[in-house]
C-alpha cells in the first residue's frame, strides 16, 4: 500500500483503527501520548489497568505503543474482548491476576466492560466496588484519593484537542512528511502538502480544529485522523478532485469535520473586507500566490453562482493564507470565547464567575435583572405549554454567598492524561445537592441571557433545569423568605416587575425595572 493510500484511508476507513495497522504503519503516525505514559507508569507500579472508551478511542493504539513496557514487567494483555463469549472466565481470570498482583492492561469498550463487572461482581464483590471506586474518582471535584491496584483510564474523558497538546501539530507534520516522501503528482495535493509546510498555514489549520474543543465535545483519534486526512487527500479522489485544503476543511462528513463547520470563515460577515475579497482588492499578505480569479471576473457576469462559489473559495484561501486573515480567527461568535474562559480563568475569577452566573440565572426569569448577589427562587405561571410564561413570581431567594461553583479535575493518579473539563457545577456549600451541571451550552447560553438575547427565542431545556434547580434549592431548605415578606412578580414580556411588601400586615406595591 501506498502512503498515500494509508492516508486516504484513515477518513472513514479500516485504517482509522490501530487493529488493522502494522508496525510499519503505527510508526508513521505514533506521537507519543500522556496517557501512553500514564499507562506506562502503572504498570511498573504493578497496577490493573482498564483502557476504557468507545471505538476508536486509541486503545489498542496505546498497548501497541507500549509493547516495551509490556514485556519489561511481563504484564498480561487484553485487546479483543468483541471476540469474548464467557465473561465468567475472563473474570475468574482477572480475580486471579489481582490475587497475584500481576500487571495487566485490558483493553475494553463501555459494553463489554459493564457485562465484565456483572461476572466479577458475582466472583468477588470487593474486587469490582474497588473497580467501581476507581471509574468514579478518576474524574472529580473534590481532593481526589489514592487507587489501590486498579485503575480505569477512561478515554472518553481524553481531549485531544487541548491548546497546551501539540498533537494536532505534530500529525500535520507527520501526515506532510508522510506524503511528500513519495512522489506527488497530483497538482493540488503538492499546492496542499507546500501549503502546510508553511508555520503560518499549519498553525492557523491547529487553531480552526482547537475550536471544535470549544464544544467540549469528546473526539477519538480516528476523528482526528480522518479529518486531516481528508484535509490533505480528498482532492485524490473522484468525487472531490481537485478541492484543496481550505475548502475540504469545511466538506467532510466524520464527526470532527461537521463540528467545525459552524466555523467556516465565509459565515463570518465583515462587509468591508467582503468587499475587497469580491473585487479582487487585496494584493498584498498572501502567504502563497493570491487567487488567480476573484469573484467579479467577467466570466461570472451570467452565473451568480459561480460567482458566489469562486467567493467562498476566496475568503477561505484568505483566511489560511494571508496574513491578515488570521484575524478572522478572532471574529469567531463572543460566546464561544467567554465559554472557554470560564474554563481557564476559574481558579484565579471563581467569584466573578459565580455571581455572573447566578445574575444570568435571574435573568431568564427577569431580562432586567442585575442581582449578582442573590439568586431568587423564581416560580414561572403559565397555562398553555406551548408558549413561554409570561410571569415569574419570587418570594424567596438563596445568598450567593451561600453557593459555590466547581469544576471537574483529573485525580492526582490520572495527571498526564490529556483533559479538558467539559462543565462546571453550581451548588449549595454545604450539601451535596442540588446540583446545577452547565455545559459550554448552557453556559453560552447564559451569556446570550446576559448580552440581552430574548428569553423567549432560547432553547427551552435550559430555563427548565434552571427552575428545577431553584425548587430544588426550596425544597432542599436552602432558600429564605425575602426581607418584610417581599414577593417580586416579574413580567418577563416587558422587562418590568411589581413588589409587593408586606408591613404590619399591610400590603404596599412598588413598581419599576430590576
Amino acid at each position: 500500500m501506498s502512503k498515500l493510500d494509508f492516508i486516504k484511508k484513515l477518513y472513514n476507513g479500516k485504517n482509522c483503527y490501530s487493529d488493522h495497522m502494522n508496525e510499519d504503519e503505527l510508526g508513521f503516525l505514533h506521537i507519543p501520548s500522556g496517557v501512553e505514559q500514564l499507562v506506562s507508569n502503572m504498570l511498573d507500579k504493578h497496577k490493573l489497568v482498564f483502557l476504557t472508551g468507545n471505538p476508536g478511542d486509541g486503545k489498542t493504539y496505546i498497548i501497541k505503543a507500549i509493547e516495551a513496557c509490556i514485556a519489561r514487567n511481563n504484564a498480561f494483555v487484553e485487546t479483543d474482548f468483541n471476540e469474548v463469549t464467557r465473561y465468567d472466565e475472563v473474570a475468574r481470570a482477572i480475580v486471579d491476576l489481582y490475587k497475584e498482583k500481576r500487571p495487566a492492561v485490558l483493553a475494553i469498550n463501555e459494553y463489554p466492560f459493564l457485562l465484565l463487572c456483572k461476572e466479577i461482581k458475582r466472583i468477588d464483590p470487593d474486587i469490582l466496588s474497588e473497580i467501581m471506586r476507581a471509574k468514579k474518582t478518576a474524574i472529580t471535584y473534590e481532593i481526589s484519593e489514592p487507587i489501590k491496584h486498579i485503575a480505569v483510564v477512561d478515554l472518553n474523558e481524553r481531549n485531544l484537542l487541548t491548546r497546551d497538546n501539540q498533537l494536532l501539530d505534530a500529525l500535520v507534520t507527520k501526515m506532510t512528511v508522510l506524503l511528500s516522501s513519495e512522489p506527488v503528482y497530483n497538482p493540488a495535493l503538492q499546492y496542499n502538502l507546500r501549503a502546510l509546510q508553511i508555520a503560518e498555514i499549519k498553525r492557523q489549520v491547529v487553531s480552526l480544529l482547537e475550536l471544535a474543543a470549544s464544544d467540549c465535545e469528546h473526539f477519538a483519534v480516528r476523528d482526528i485522523l480522518g479529518a486531516l486526512s481528508f484535509m490533505l487527500t480528498a482532492c485524490t479522489m473522484d468525487e472531490y478532485e481537485n478541492l484543496l485544503y481550505y475548502s475540504a476543511i469545511f466538506e467532510g462528513s466524520n464527526d470532527l469535520l461537521r463540528s467545525i463547520q459552524k466555523f467556516d470563515p465565509v459565515v463570518l460577515s465583515v462587509p468591508s473586507l467582503d468587499e475587497k475579497l469580491w473585487n479582487g482588492g487585496i494584493t498584498e499578505g498572501w502567504l502563497l500566490e493570491p487567487p488567480q480569479k476573484w469573484p467579479n471576473d467577467p466570466s461570472f457576469e451570467d452565473d451568480v453562482d459561480a460567482a458566489v462559489e469562486c467567493f467562498k473559495e476566496v475568503k477561505r484561501k484568505y483566511y489560511f493564507e494571508n496574513l491578515d486573515g488570521q484575524g478572522l480567527l478572532r471574529l469567531q461568535p463572543e460566546e464561544i470565547r467567554k465559554s472557554m474562559e470560564i474554563f481557564t480563568s476559574f481558579d484565579s475569577q471563581k467569584k466573578k464567575i459565580k455571581e455572573r452566573l447566578v445574575r444570568s440565572i435571574n435573568k431568564l426569569f427577569l431580562p432586567s435583572s442585575d442581582d449578582k448577589k442573590q439568586l431568587h427562587i423564581w416560580t414561572t405561571h403559565r397555562y398553555d405549554l406551548s408558549q413561554e410564561a409570561a410571569v415569574a413570581v419570587s418570594s424567596k431567594s438563596v445568598d450567593t454567598s451561600e453557593l459555590e461553583i466547581k469544576m471537574p479535575r483529573p485525580a492526582d493518579w490520572l495527571q498526564g492524561m490529556e483533559y479538558m473539563p467539559n462543565h462546571i457545577i453550581l451548588k449549595p456549600k454545604d450539601g451535596e445537592l442540588p446540583v446545577l451541571t452547565l455545559d459550554a451550552d448552557f453556559l453560552r447560553t447564559l451569556d446570550a441571557v446576559e448580552n440581552g438575547y430574548p428569553v423567549g427565542l432560547l432553547a427551552p431545556q435550559y430555563e427548565q433545569a434552571a427552575a428545577m434547580f431553584l425548587q430544588q434549592l426550596d425544597n432542599y431548605g436552602y432558600a429564605e423568605e425575602n426581607d418584610d415578606g417581599e414577593i417580586i412578580l416579574a413580567s418577563r414580556i416587558n422587562s418590568s416587575k411589581k413588589t409587593v411588601l408586606i408591613q404590619d400586615g399591610k400590603y404596599d406595591f412598588e413598581e419599576g425595572e430590576e
